[in-house]
């Protein structure tokens, strides 16, 4: 194998990253162990240390392997925030299955009502044919205005409990973008 002489710096950015065994290192260099040893020597006695005016350079090589490495860390930061995004989606799903089985309960009550007074209306209708009409007629538009009022009244409780889940979907979707405002100026 063919060794190649890189510089100080070259190994400075592994031993700063600090996640490679000198083993790993002499490997994505292609130096020895020996040299990686010697280096790292070097750098924890603080000899050939940069200053901060000087530049640093790096091989071609250290170059792309850190940013190969940083779109690695890209990838998997975008796929979590994927899957949080996911997870997040389907407890908002559970949220809503939940409350219309909620407003189906609490509305239960009013629908039977209205079922029941529909039932009424319809054999009220039928015996209008064998009786006076005009009693059953009054009796039936009777109804027809408490069903009317009763659909209305079913309605606007609906419509209330509709309001309400949309009103807590919105603060944590207020909440959520908050956050995120928060993240990408950097606040912790």
């Amino acid at each position: 194998m063919k060794k190649v002489k890189r510089s100080f710096d070259d190994y400075v950015v592994y031993f700063r990253e600090g996640s490679l065994n000198d083993k790993e290192i002499a490997f994505r260099l292609g130096v020895s162990r020996v040299n990686v040893w010697r280096m790292r020597q070097k750098w924890e006695s603080g000899e050939g240390c940069v200053n901060e005016n000087s530049r640093v350079t790096i091989s071609e090589d250290t170059f792309e392997h850190l940013v190969a490495q940083t779109f690695r860390l890209e990838v998997k930061a975008k796929k979590v925030k994927g899957e949080l995004d996911l997870e997040r989606s389907n407890l908002e799903l559970g949220f809503i299955r939940a409350f219309r089985q909620y407003s189906s309960i609490e509305l239960s009550n009013m629908l039977s009502k209205v079922d029941d007074l529909r039932f009424k209306i319809d054999s009220l209708d039928k015996e209008s044919n064998k009786k006076s009409e005009k009693v059953v007629n009054e009796k039936i538009s009777s109804l027809k205005s408490e069903l009317n009022d009763l659909i209305k009244e079913c309605s606007i409780r609906e419509m209330e409990l509709y309001y309400e889940c949309m009103k807590r979907l919105a603060a944590a979707h207020e909440v959520d973008n908050k956050s995120n405002y928060k993240n990408s100026k950097g606040y912790k």
